[in-house]
């Protein structure tokens, strides 16, 4: 009996372990070799992660990474693929169903070889003894601060009654201002108008006069007109004959009755004196003080809400590290109805594995919300690239889908659209992915679909073409970025050959440096770059989820993070910019939704917060007054906080 127990207990953990071997390859991406997040399916059945497509995809078509098929790209981007809801049931409602996949993998919490299958909330993989504690130390967390923002909503609730209350009496109170305001001025109009009747009719009187003048004067001009031309003809005639005649008879006899005409209207011009009528107004102005009805007074009283959150408190609750990193958006949302504004959610790593909240003075303005998706003027379909023009003070955004560049003043408000075609018919770019404008205000533009690098004047003519695609040592592949430092040295991100590449303004290739790999100097599609203080150079190595730091001449210095969601640590970052002025770098970490800012020498790091958070933060842009606009490509809109 016990031979038949150890041999059904041997087949079931041959079962087991073949499951697991099973379905591992069934959600890994074949880009990235990790667990599916967002997998979508191509036309030739192949599953990929959306964020992996999104970088591998540059123009529309492309082909798939396992069978090399080609596939066309929808014109709304690779989000329009279908989702393959096999997976994300098997990843996330399988433990509903069935017991969850076993994969044999290291625990995420006790660090220990173990069967282990993945959280649901943090997407790691917990063995099944952590299993249990990951979640009850989540649960406690999320339960105490629902407690408490239920009794503070109470409490809120309360006075938004006695609010809601005075507003009511407030407006039936002005409704009752406007009705006498009304009355008032309907009032003074009315005597405004007797008085305008009582000018206008003594003016009519005396234009009724004068036109009565007019058309006796018009008569008597032309009666003389009429003698005058006939004394002119008939002297002409009478010249002209020997001998009088009838007609000269008939002259004189004209001639006698004319010359009473003319005694007649002699009396009535000359004699007669006909009086001139002259007619004035006299404005009596009146001034905006003596017509006042009065004044409206508004006055404002502030009420501090007293509020029994406060975010300092929570420094003496430890939390596991990927739950509060999933519950930091919400723990801000609790902070906006605190008391005191100066503090915010910070995360400080403590303990090895623990992280806590702690306060800091970041960026906490409510932010400026432009655009949506769509296809409008103000809309952005997959906004990527940002640049800043200091002479026109514009702000450029690469409006990639959409296939234009969209500009906006340093307030926010819209400007103007620059489309693919310009009215001259002439094709200026494809899909644009990536601008940049240099000291002497010239734009460069990477053109995603013809992989090429143009440059613009601020006319949009254009000026050059830098480099060219191929596998030469100074062509590129996929470029995905550039910068310029002070000479106007050119610096392009080739993310297709893993490599940066360098030109002078004249686009004469100088070097390239980089290949795929891991060690330090080597990349895994480099997505964005950005120049620093002291000839330096800064790129963030998008595949190996790291920051590298270089000189003008591809010397490595400096490599910052690895894969994680701490302070200091990335998944797939990218944008990036450096405030010359207080010599701090601004990274967008794309995988963990958030901004994080390094101090000169990377040696601490702190949080850019946004009161609603980010979705996909792509690119970054310093503006003045410290405020700092973000563009997130999954949001299709940018922030100004």
């Amino acid at each position: 009996m016990s031979d038949v127990n150890h041999s059904c207990s041997s087949i079931s953990t041959i079962k087991s372990s073949y499951s697991s071997k099973t379905i591992l390859p069934l959600i890994t991406c074949p880009i990235c070799l990790e667990i599916f997040r967002e997998p979508l399916q191509l036309p030739c059945q192949h599953n990929f992660c959306k964020s992996c497509l999104e970088r591998i995809t540059v123009d529309r078509w492309s082909r798939c990474p396992v069978c090399r098929g080609c596939y066309r790209v929808p014109f709304s981007g690779v989000g329009s693929f279908e989702t393959n809801r096999t997976i994300i049931n098997l990843l996330e409602n399988h433990s509903y169903t069935e017991s969850r996949p076993m994969l044999q993998a290291k625990c995420a919490l006790c660090k220990l070889d173990d069967t282990i299958t993945i959280c649901e909330h943090c997407r790691e993989a917990i063995c099944y003894k952590c299993r249990r504690q990951h979640y009850d130390e989540f649960r406690k967390y999320i339960c105490l601060k629902l407690n408490e923002t239920q009794q503070e909503t109470e409490k809120l609730i309360a006075k938004e009654v006695e609010n809601i209350k005075n507003h009511e009496e407030n407006i039936h109170h002005s409704t009752d201002m406007v009705n006498t305001i009304r009355y008032k001025v309907n009032e003074l109009i009315d005597k405004i108008k007797q008085e305008e009747k009582k000018l206008l009719h003594s003016i009519q009187e005396f234009n009724n006069t004068e036109q009565r003048l007019l058309k006796e004067k018009n008569n008597r001009f032309q009666d003389l007109t009429k003698i005058k031309t006939f004394c002119l003809s008939s002297q002409e005639k009478l010249y002209s004959k020997e001998e009088t005649d009838q007609e000269a008879i008939e002259i004189r006899e004209k001639y006698e009755e004319y010359v009473i005409n003319t005694n007649s209207l002699q009396n009535q011009i000359l004699v007669v004196k006909t009086p001139r009528h002259r007619i004035s107004f006299f404005n009596q102005d009146i001034s905006f003080d003596a017509i006042s009805l009065g004044f409206i007074e508004i006055k404002m009283e502030l009420e501090p809400i007293e509020s029994t959150i406060q975010l300092s408190q929570l420094k003496n609750y430890s939390i596991d590290k990927n739950i509060q990193n999933y519950s930091k958006q919400f723990v801000c949302s609790l902070s906006s109805t605190s008391q005191d504004q100066n503090e915010l959610v910070n995360l400080s790593i403590i303990n090895g594995n623990r992280c806590c909240p702690s306060s800091s003075k970041n960026h906490k303005r409510t932010p400026r919300i432009i655009g949506k998706r769509g296809t409008r003027d103000t809309e952005f379909n997959h906004p990527s690239s940002l640049a800043y023009s200091k002479r026109d003070k514009l702000i450029y955004v690469c409006d990639t889908y959409n296939n234009r560049l969209v500009t906006y003043g340093i307030d926010g408000i819209f400007q103007q659209v620059y489309k693919a075609i310009s009215e001259t018919g002439e094709r200026r770019f494809h899909h644009p992915y990536a601008i940049h404008i240099d000291s002497n205000n010239r734009l460069y533009l990477i053109d995603q679909s013809e992989r090429r690098i143009k440059v613009f004047n601020r006319d949009f003519k254009l000026i050059r073409l830098i480099g060219q695609y191929g596998h030469d040592i100074d062509q590129y592949l996929t470029p995905c970025d550039l910068c310029t430092d002070e000479q106007n040295n050119i610096y392009v991100c080739d993310a297709g050959g893993h490599r940066i590449l360098k030109y002078n303004e004249q686009g004469e290739f100088l070097l390239a440096w980089g290949g795929l790999g891991t060690d330090n100097g080597q990349f895994k599609c480099p997505a964005c770059i950005c120049t620093m203080n002291g000839d330096r150079l800064a790129v963030s190595d998008w595949g190996n989820d790291r920051i590298q730091v270089f000189n003008c001449e591809g010397d490595h210095l400096l490599s910052i993070g690895h894969r994680g969601k701490l302070l200091a640590e990335f998944s797939r970052p990218l944008g990036l910019t450096y405030d010359e002025t207080t010599e701090k770098l601004f990274v967008c970490d794309d995988g963990n939704n958030r901004i994080m800012k390094f101090n000169h020498d990377f040696s601490m790091t702190e949080l850019v917060y946004s009161k609603i958070g980010f979705n996909g933060p792509y690119d970054i842009l310093l503006l003045k007054d410290g405020q700092i606009i973000i563009s997130e490509h999954r949001a299709h809109r940018l922030q100004i906080i």
